[in-house]
Order: structure tokens, then C-alpha cells, then sequence
């Protein structure tokens, strides 16, 4: 009875979707409501809101025609000097302050120009005096457009007025405001900016619309400007980043993006957007409590390494304006971090399947290598030296235990031995029989060897924060003119090799070792130093200290494990 009354159900609830499938209902336009037909307050709400949901939809084709007319007005004045004294003149307003000199277009409200003063272009051979420049020639950021029941509208050539024609940020915040009328409506923007910092937090509006939902497009601009020595590395970095408002950072590369090609990026909505090389960023940043970014289109340009970038700001009906913080600077650890919403995180540390353990790792690491540097107005030189002295020095305990087990099992020999004879044709039942040895005696078969492998993490980590760390970039030391960089006369890849070389020495003597891992032991050091030749000489800095600070201790347990061998073993070696 049960199965019939489920099956009965079954083919009804199946009637159903497939009559509704085959045969839709047909959709009946609203009947005009007049105010004779008015009964109940009710009917009279829905009246009203239909009637005032017409009226924004007008207002809104309205106001895209007119920014369209206005559009196509200005490129047609720009085409005889007559009418463009009519529309105004571009010019360009100069916000400066001892870090940054930004450059606006009153055409546009964009920025056309932003110099890092405090920064160095390597770009070409570089050291020529020159400031690293973020934005490409004909280039601009933050531009805008508007988005307006499905069209939208650039005004990328509309005239604004400034409220400064230059500005000098020094003792505290300053402001720079536009504004453009566009028939009946207004739209204007503000730009607050700091004279320690490259946060820009950022305002404004359409203005005489009334209650109408919009959306506001900010570009990103077409990649950051190449500034550094290692133009294939620069490459490499140029992507748009992004963070969905579920933490999720994605890149995406620029030059995977093929010509004429339109897609979004994945993941939307998001919380900030960002257009970033190997040490420089343009990005924008929503309000934690607004509605975010709502998505971010990419277009490929028969450009190199680039493609443009435009974040959509949603504008939701009865807001007062938009809101968001533009972040036009270098990839600074501190002041990322300070903007929140895990900016720091833009550049990803390591490969992707390994970033889970990197980004927090590498971010601890850099966290430590600034707070030596402040602390102790330390060179980064120093720092780095006395990190891989430190690292040493933490991990020692675990080195101790690490040759303290080799012991162990080297005094276990003779009975391995005796084990391997036993059950030389039985390898399952060996295996059975010196793990019963190793527990009897409480010895870990990994605990000699495991210990070994702890540094290896930090060295990986440490690769990749001189990848893309911009407190090592240019820094001099002694007479490597850029950490960040591979040393030119390779003198510390050469150091490195040799105290791993040293260390491998020290470490076998004592040791009973077959001729094959006496082999490795010394071929593996020259062929670190051939392969970190090329690595930032920071990281073999830091690797060649670690060795160094090594040695005292290594030989202090190879002398150990030589007393605690038979005199005859020691008379052989």
C-alpha cells in the first residue's frame, strides 16, 4: 500500500514538471491600475512602487542618453580647437608628497602619472636618477565609466573641474575633488590622500538621479609600468589579483590573456581588486561593510605582458554615493597589511599546491626580518646573517636529538648485521626483525635523518619572499650592490658551497658510510652552488650563515660518535 501511495505521488509531482515543461504558462502583462479600481491600501503600494519603478527606468535611460550625447559631443569638440575651448582644456593637477608624485587628468578624473619618489628604476640597466613610474605611457588608473540599465558610458573624455590645480601633502591629509555636470546630473569624485602613506580613500557620486541603482567601473589600467632589472621576472609577476569576500586570492596572468579577448575574473563578488608586478601595485579595495566589488572584466590588447582591467563598483538604488580606498604604491609588507582584508597576501608566496604552508610562513618570516631591522637598525645584510645565526641556534635541540640517534643505531650494527645474514632471503621478515630491535632498544629509525630535512622549509620560504619582498630590493651590502639580486662575482654562492662542503665532512666523520653516500656527501655541494649561482644573494647569505653556525656543533658530535666506537673502527678511519 505504502509503495503504491509513493508511486502514486511519484507520477503526479512528475505530471506536473513535465506540463509545466512542455506547456508553460503564458505570461499576462500587469492590468493598468486606475484610481477607480483602488479597494484596499494595499493595492494602492503596488501601484505606487510600479509606478515609481517605471519612473527610475525612464530617469536612468534618461541620464545614459545624455551622458552618451555628452560623450559624443566632447570627442567631437576635441577635433577643432574652437569647440574644445568651449568644453574645457585637459590639464594636469600634481598631488605630491615626499613618497609619491600622482598625476590627474581633468579630462576623466584618471590617473595618468604615479612616480615613486622614494624608489630607484632599474628598468634598462637603471641607476640613472630615475624614479620608478607605475603607470604605462598613454596609460591611466581609476578611470571611470557608468553602467546604467545595461548601458554603460565611458567618461574617459569628459571635462571636470578641480578643486586645486596643484597639491602639496605635508603635515597631514589633504583632498582633491572633481566634479563634471552632465545635463540635468552631476557626477564627482574625491580623493583623500595621506603624506605617509600610498592609501588613497576615495568618494563620490552621481548626483540628481534620484533613488536609481548603478554601477560605477574603476580601471585598473593595462599592467604596471617595468621597473626592474630582471625584465623577465617582471614579466613573469604582472597579473591581476584578486580576493573573494570568501578569502579565496586568486591571479591571473596577463599574458595569458589572448588579444580582443573579454571574460571576468572568477570568483565574484570580491574584496579588493589588483593590478600588480613584481614589487608594485594598483589596487582597489572596497568598504568591508559595502556591497564589495562585484566583479572585475579583463581585455586583452595587442600589447605585451598587458590587458585592461575594470572593476564594477555596484551603486545600490537610495545609496548616496560609492566608496572604495585605492592602494597606488610599492608592495610593502606593513602598509598592506595596514589597509586589511589581507592585502599582504596579494603577491602569492610559493607554488600553488605548497602556498597553504608559504603565504603564512613566508609572512612570519618577513614579519621577523622587518621587526630586526627596525628594532636593531640593523642593514638587511646583518639581519639576514644573524637569522640564519637564529635559525640555527632554535633548531640545535632538534640537530642534538638528530645525532644522538645516529649513535644509537650506529651501536645497533653489529646485531643489524647479524640480522641481515639470518634473513637474507626473507627482506618482509628483516624489516619485521630490525623494527623489533629498533623498539627494544628505543631507537626511531627516522630520528637521525628527520631533523635534517627542518631547514629545508625556511630555505624554500626564504626563496620565494626574495622573489617578491620589496624591503630587499636595491639594498646594498658590503659589496653585493642588491640583495635582492645574484651576487655579480659570486663570492657567497662560492662561500655557501664550501661550508655546506665542510659541514658534509665533519658530519661523515665517525660515521660508517658505504663509498656511494661518500660520493653525494661531496658532489652535492658543488652542484648547490652552480644551482644557487643565480639565486638573490640574500638567500645565499642567509643559507651560508646557517652552515657556518653549524659547524661547532657538528664537530662536537662527530667527536662523539668516534669515542663511541671500538678503537679498531677508529684506526680504520
Amino acid at each position: 500500500m505504502e509503495r503504491r501511495l509513493l508511486l502514486a505521488i511519484a507520477l503526479m509531482v512528475g505530471v506536473m514538471i513535465l506540463s509545466n515543461v512542455f506547456f508553460p504558462p503564458t505570461e499576462r502583462p500587469p492590468a493598468p491600475v486606475s484610481p477607480d479600481s483602488v479597494e484596499t491600501p494595499g493595492t494602492t503600494d503596488a501601484a505606487d512602487e510600479l509606478n515609481r519603478l517605471s519612473a527610475e527606468e525612464e530617469a536612468a535611460r534618461e541620464v545614459a542618453a545624455v551622458l552618451a550625447e555628452a560623450e559624443g559631443a566632447t570627442a567631437q569638440e576635441e577635433a577643432t580647437e574652437e569647440t574644445a575651448a568651449q568644453a574645457g582644456e585637459s590639464s594636469i593637477i600634481t598631488v605630491r608628497s615626499e613618497l609619491y608624485e600622482y598625476r590627474f587628468d581633468t579630462r576623466g578624473a584618471r590617473l595618468v602619472g604615479a612616480t615613486m619618489l622614494a624608489h630607484e628604476n632599474f628598468a634598462d640597466g637603471g641607476h640613472g636618477g630615475r624614479n620608478v613610474e607605475l603607470v604605462r605611457p598613454d596609460d591611466s588608473i581609476l578611470a571611470y565609466a557608468l553602467t546604467l540599465r545595461g548601458d554603460t558610458v565611458s567618461l574617459g573624455s569628459i571635462a571636470f573641474t578641480a578643486s586645486t590645480s596643484t597639491l602639496e601633502v605635508r603635515d597631514g591629509p589633504a583632498e582633491l575633488s572633481f566634479e563634471a555636470a552632465i545635463g540635468e546630473v552631476t557626477f564627482d569624485v574625491s580623493y583623500r590622500f595621506q603624506p605617509d602613506d600610498y592609501r588613497i580613500d576615495v568618494s563620490g557620486g552621481l548626483r540628481g538621479l534620484g533613488d536609481v541603482g548603478h554601477v560605477v567601473l574603476v580601471g585598473l589600467g593595462r599592467g604596471i609600468e617595468r621597473n626592474e632589472a630582471v625584465p623577465q621576472e617582471d614579466r613573469a609577476a604582472m597579473a591581476l589579483v584578486t580576493r573573494s569576500r570568501s578569502g579565496q586570492i586568486s591571479a591571473e596572468r596577463l599574458d595569458r590573456v589572448d588579444i580582443d579577448e573579454t571574460r571576468p575574473a572568477s570568483g565574484a563578488p570580491f574584496s579588493w581588486a589588483a593590478s600588480k608586478s613584481k614589487y608594485w601595485l594598483a589596487a582597489v579595495v572596497a568598504t568591508p561593510d559595502g556591497p564589495g566589488i562585484g566583479g572585475v572584466m579583463l581585455r586583452g590588447v595587442p600589447e605585451e605582458d598587458a590587458a585592461e582591467m575594470q572593476a564594477a563598483l555596484p551603486v545600490p538604488a537610495g545609496s548616496s554615493g560609492f566608496e572604495y580606498a585605492a592602494y597606488i604604491g610599492p608592495q610593502d609588507f606593513s602598509r598592506l597589511q595596514a589597509v586589511g582584508q589581507e592585502l599582504h597576501n596579494v603577491n602569492p608566496v610559493g607554488w600553488r599546491w605548497l602556498r597553504w604552508f608559504t603565504r603564512p610562513f613566508g609572512n612570519l618570516i618577513v614579519a621577523i626580518l622587518i621587526w630586526m631591522h627596525e628594532s636593531f637598525s640593523l642593514a638587511y645584510g646583518w639581519v639576514l646573517i644573524l637569522f640564519g645565526v637564529g635559525s640555527r641556534i632554535v633548531l640545535s635541540p632538534l640537530f642534538h636529538i638528530s645525532g644522538r640517534a645516529q649513535m644509537k643505531q650506529m651501536a645497533l650494527q653489529p646485531e643489524i648485521k647479524k640480522l641481515q645474514e639470518r634473513y637474507k632471503g626473507d627482506a618482509q621478515r628483516l624489516q619485521q626483525e630490525q623494527m623489533k630491535l629498533f623498539r627494544e632498544h628505543g631507537v626511531n629509525p627516522l630520528g637521525g635523518c628527520l631533523p635534517m630535512f627542518l631547514p629545508l622549509p625556511i630555505l624554500i620560504t626564504l626563496f620565494f619572499v626574495f622573489q617578491n619582498t620589496i624591503e630587499f630590493r636595491g639594498v646594498p651590502f658590503l659589496w653585493l650592490a642588491d640583495l635582492s639580486l645574484r651576487d655579480p662575482l659570486f663570492i657567497v654562492p662560492v662561500l655557501m658551497g664550501g661550508s655546506m662542503l665542510g659541514l658534509n665532512w665533519i658530519t661523515q666523520r665517525g660515521m660508517q658510510t658505504n663509498a656511494q653516500m661518500k660520493m653525494i656527501s661531496y658532489v652535492l655541494p658543488v652542484v648547490f652552488t652552480f644551482f644557487f649561482a643565480n639565486f638573490a644573494a640574500g638567500l645565499n647569505l642567509y643559507y651560508t650563515a646557517s652552515n657556518i653556525m653549524s659547524l661547532p656543533q657538528q664537530m662536537y658530535l662527530s667527536r662523539e660518535r668516534r669515542r663511541a666506537q671500538p678503537p679498531a673502527s677508529r684506526k680504520k678511519e
